[in-house]
């Protein structure tokens, strides 16, 4: 009688700790998603002088530049100029930054495209076409990595949270 409590008193513990593991919400495909690019730390509210401040930026800007070897996901040799506008919708003021629409990295059937996130050379231009800004090719680099190790995760949470924290931009001096 001994040995089968002491059995069942052994298969109950490792039955409890055999529990799966916590469920993670990977969430969903959201075609509304949106790109955040805001300043670095260190010159949200600064002055450069005599660049401009985050927030003049934001204000001021008209499109972000960049070159990629990619175009509608077909590889190319050589790099194509590409840019995407931003309306007055595309500004937060508050924060301040920028948005892109996340449906230039993940479209809305749920495909990657590689256009940005390959993209070097990501320059954020004002109406005059005149260089206020830049997104250093490592912040990319960097970002790429992380959403496509999310993304082949099929783990939209992370990549969206990436979206939001990922880009930065600092000023350009004259």
């Amino acid at each position: 009688m001994k040995k089968i409590i002491l059995f069942l008193s052994v298969f109950a513990l490792l039955v409890a700790g055999c529990e799966k593991d916590p469920v993670v919400d990977k969430g969903k495909l959201d075609p509304n998603a949106m790109i955040l690019i805001k300043p670095a730390k260190g010159v949200q509210l600064k002055a450069t002088v005599p660049g401009l401040t985050a927030l003049e930026i934001v204000e001021q800007a008209d499109a972000i530049e960049f070159r990629s070897n990619y175009f509608d996901n077909q590889y190319s040799d050589n790099p194509k100029e590409m840019s995407r506008g931003f309306s007055e919708t595309q500004r937060d003021l508050s924060i301040p930054a920028l948005k892109m629409f996340g449906i230039d990295v993940i479209n809305a059937q749920g495909e990657y495209l590689k256009d940005f996130t390959h993209g070097f050379d990501v320059f954020i231009t004002n109406i005059s076409s005149d260089t206020i800004a830049y997104v250093p090719n490592e912040i990319i680099n960097n970002a790429r990595i992380l959403i496509e190790a999310a993304y082949e995760d099929e783990n939209y949470t992370e990549v969206y949270r990436i979206f939001n924290e990922a880009f930065t931009f600092l000023p350009i001096s004259e």
